[in-house]
């Protein structure tokens, strides 16, 4: 698979959704991260399955942002739920907030804590692998770190991330006053779940896909052809 972001894009959706359909086989507790354009590509083109292939779909981090990126995030989580025939779960809260203590008053929440358990009884996780700068995307649900933070990010040696969690080109987590501002899955548990399943690919995303396999933050990788041969270089 080459060519434009574009052509990277819609092939990396229709490899994702070959993926899901053939290996969900019921029972799974799947989480996504449902601020990815490639994921949304995958989510379109899934059929929907004759029998339930997960239990529940459950996103991974919050957003707030720009109403049309809103929208394109629920539509993620809702058309997997509904094709697989699971139960969706959404985090009811930004995905970025300005202080620790606003973090910890929303995890605190009854919604939120049940998300949280939920988070730790993950199967699977679908996502997503970013590269600094942010993707349009991520920039207008209200997750992406202004230009300064990303500054220190880059200072720090960050290339990439994953869920909001952002790490070095070995795959060590980059630790900032960031990961108490995140409203969803941390580090540990994301790569305690059992399966997890990037999806991503084109030349700016290199360095952030090499690291995320380093670093054992995805253990299975939809990509195309290019990235595959810059990988085993």
């Amino acid at each position: 698979m080459q060519g434009s972001h574009l052509d990277i894009a819609t092939g990396l959706g229709s490899a994702g959704a070959s993926y899901l359909e053939t290996t969900l086989t019921g029972g799974e507790r799947v989480g996504i991260s449902s601020w990815s354009q490639t994921l949304l590509a995958a989510v379109d083109r899934m059929h929907p399955f004759r029998l339930p292939g997960a239990e529940s779909v459950i996103q991974l981090v919050g957003g707030l942002g720009d109403p049309s990126a809103q929208t394109q995030g629920n539509r993620l989580l809702t058309e997997m739920a509904r094709l697989v025939g699971a139960t969706p779960m959404f985090v009811p809260a930004p995905g970025l907030v300005g202080k620790k203590s606003i973090r910890d008053s929303l995890l605190s929440d009854p919604a939120m804590e049940s998300v949280a358990a939920a988070w730790s009884r993950l199967t699977m996780a679908l996502v997503g692998i970013g590269s600094l700068p942010p993707s349009p995307l991520l920039r207008a649900s209200g997750n992406a770190v202004d230009p300064a933070e990303q500054d220190k990010l880059l200072a720090a040696g960050a290339v990439g991330d994953v869920c909001q969690r952002y790490f070095d080109a070995t795959g060590t987590l980059v630790h900032s006053d960031l990961d108490d501002r995140v409203v969803g899955i941390d580090a540990e548990t994301l790569r305690r779940i059992p399966r997890r399943i990037g999806i991503a690919g084109g030349e700016s995303k290199h360095a952030a896909i090499h690291a995320a396999l380093t670093g054992a933050w995805v253990n299975v990788l939809l990509t195309d052809t290019g990235t595959a041969e810059a990988l085993v270089r």
